[in-house]
């Protein structure tokens, strides 16, 4: 509830895509037509299934004289929708590092859940034209279709657009205003683990969105998904900021969520959402999801914005290569080591162009078609590109830790330098058995925080174990300590060097 009398919404109308100029001949308004064409629908193959709904739903959507009979037509298809919905995250599930790439039945779904939302929006602003208020019903199930869409945008890297952000914020701001955004809504949800009310589909949306999922990877934002939704009675949005954890939120609209908490100063339109007590359950929760917690408090405390950086970032426009993947850099860095300077191993690295820099960083932007499986926390090998075929290759390895995915438009990642030096190692003995044939690894020398980081496949670590290497350096014998992360099958293990 907000601490406060109701906010008013800034708008009389939610802004949903426009009517047809005329009724198309092939839409349907018949229910018993409508549910004998729904139960022949070619469901063993889902993308043509989705196409076939969307185009028929899109007609129903955009009639230009549809009046409150559309909601009994929307009912029928919400069963297909949420069928095909539980297929996508199925997908996305057994996928567990997830895809950067949209394929055709998720671009499809997505389109079906926003259609079948602005078919609801369709008749809260039929009932908005005739000064009567849209039932908590029709606003709780637009909101719903909305969350379950950015949920999948989210595990692809997809961001928010300003216009879709400011819709989600209406429909709130006009249940708050009729009082029904605590009304737990008895209508069946997209999910099991959906929250009931308005309020809570909102609040869940906006914390994920206050934590940037373009820092987290898909798996992890599964997981933050389902733990909010059980959680959001311990948010509160208020007028004046109450407690240590009270993050500003501008409910205005101008400003998207993670920018407002960042820079929101205080205003008419500046609210404030208290999570003390949300800080505190995950705090306490053993089974609370990793990162989470981190991701929030850190912008509780005031995580730095770009003016207050302690390495600033220098706007830059310069032509770079991209590898990615252990065997890609492994057999660069050893070309490099040989000082074959001109012979380019492995696969064609990608083309990327460099649009800033830091000291410790920078970021990048690619275009299609980019890997699939790139994605947050993947080690990166950057060159920039020479002038001259015989220059001296100028570059530096990474790690991706943001990524944003622009369709068409390519995708921009954030990298961060893996401090010290990397060298290129050859596994041998029973390490390489384990490994499961495959040799190739890499060894960070971090010089900066005195560690020796091993890249290497998953399968290999075992925690206490010892393996034997070759590198240009000579030959390693490193005892495994900690896994400290796993990223598309590659783990970050700390390891330390073995007595002889």
């Amino acid at each position: 509830m907000v601490n406060g009398p109701p906010i008013q919404p800034k708008s009389d109308r939610f802004k949903i895509p426009g009517v047809a100029v005329a009724r198309h001949p092939g839409v349907m308004l018949a229910p018993r037509e409508l549910r004998r064409w729904i139960a022949g629908l070619p469901l063993a193959n889902p993308p043509r299934a989705a196409g076939l709904l969307l185009r028929q739903l899109m007609l129903l959507v955009r009639d230009p004289r549809m009046d409150n009979r559309i909601e009994p037509l929307l009912e029928i298809y919400q069963e297909p929708v949420t069928q095909l919905l539980e297929i996508v995250i199925e997908r996305l599930a057994a996928n567990p590092e997830g895809t950067v790439v949209l394929d055709e039945l998720a671009s499809r779904q997505l389109e079906l859940l926003n259609e079948l939302a602005y078919g609801h929006l369709k008749i809260a602003n039929i009932a908005l034209d005739t000064a009567k208020s849209p039932s908590a019903k029709t606003l709780y199930r637009a909101m719903n279709l909305l969350d379950a869409a950015l949920h999948i945008e989210h595990q692809h890297y997809v961001p928010i657009t300003a216009e879709r952000w400011q819709l989600l914020l209406s429909i709130f701001l006009c249940a708050d205003a009729q009082q029904t955004a605590t009304q737990a809504i008895a209508t069946p949800r997209l999910a099991t683990d959906d929250p009931s009310t308005v309020r809570g589909l909102f609040y869940r949306t906006l914390i994920v969105h206050l934590c940037d999922p373009h820092q987290q990877r898909p798996e992890h934002i599964r997981r933050w998904h389902h733990w909010i939704g059980k959680h959001t009675d311990l948010l509160e949005l208020t007028i004046l900021p109450q407690g240590p954890s009270a993050i500003p939120l501008d409910i205005g609209g101008s400003m998207p969520p993670l920018t407002a908490a960042r820079r929101g100063k205080p205003s008419p339109d500046m609210r404030y959402l208290v999570a003390d007590r949300f800080l505190q359950q995950l705090s306490d929760d053993a089974q609370a999801p990793p990162g989470l917690h981190r991701a929030l408090s850190d912008l509780v405390r005031g995580r730095k914005t770009s003016e207050q950086r302690q390495n600033p970032r220098q706007a830059r426009d310069q032509a770079f290569r991209l590898r990615h993947g252990i065997s890609n850099i492994h057999a660069r860095l050893q070309a490099l080591v040989n000082s074959e300077t001109v012979l380019d191993p492995g696969p064609e690295p990608l083309p990327c162009r460099q649009i800033n820099q830091s000291k410790t960083g920078g970021a990048f932007r690619l275009q299609g078609p980019t890997p699939p499986t790139l994605g947050v926390g993947e080690p990166l090998l950057l060159e920039a590109e020479s002038a001259s075929p015989n220059g001296v290759p100028i570059g530096f390895p990474a790690r991706i830790r943001r990524l944003v995915n622009k369709g068409q438009h390519g995708i921009e990642i954030g990298v961060e330098k893996l401090t010290g030096r990397l060298l290129a190692i050859t596994l041998s003995g029973s390490s390489a058995e384990r490994a499961r044939g495959e040799k190739r690894a890499l060894l960070q020398q971090d010089s900066v925080n005195g560690q020796l980081i091993l890249i290497a496949p998953r399968i290999l670590f075992r925690q206490g174990d010892s393996l034997t290497a070759d590198s240009s350096d000579g030959r390693h014998s490193l005892r495994m300590q900690e896994l400290l992360d796993v990223v598309q099958g590659t783990a970050y293990i700390a390891v330390r060097e073995a007595e002889t």
